[in-house]
């Protein structure tokens, strides 16, 4: 299954913050296992990195982008994703622009805690929780 990761699972994860922190655990043995591919963009890295060296000190901070990155593909975006995610109804351009670049991309789903993004899903490009993940395997 191919899933693009949203940066609140990542942070989820190396900050163990999640309330349903089995399921987020859960979701990154998949991956270690080859039974999830894991996607993310370079925003969603250097937003992770932000708030992971506020939380951790950049030492840590570089050893885990580090793992990010030899866990994850990176997919780009281009111009097209960012009007397309500009002329969408989406209200947060950053998740509308990964919204698209998935669609481009050809992901299985999006990876997501936030409520908000949860909204947007569709058939097409389901937008899932890690429960919902972890049950559609």
């Amino acid at each position: 299954m191919k899933v693009f990761f949203d940066v609140n699972v990542i942070l989820d994860f190396f900050l163990e913050r999640s309330q349903e922190q089995t399921l987020v655990n859960e979701i990154f043995q998949k991956l270690d296992e080859g039974e999830i591919k894991g996607f993310i963009s370079i925003s969603i890295l250097q937003t992770a990195c932000y708030f992971l060296q506020l939380a951790k000190g950049t030492e840590v901070t570089k050893s885990i982008a580090s793992i990010i990155c030899s866990r994850f593909e990176f997919l780009e975006g281009s111009k097209n994703e960012i009007l397309s995610a500009l002329d969408s109804q989406f209200t947060d351009l950053e998740d509308a622009i990964h919204y698209f670049i998935c669609i481009t991309h050809g992901t299985d789903c999006i990876l997501t805690n936030d409520k908000k993004f949860l909204g947007h899903s569709r058939p097409h490009l389901p937008i899932l929780t890690p429960k919902q993940v972890l049950k559609n395997l």
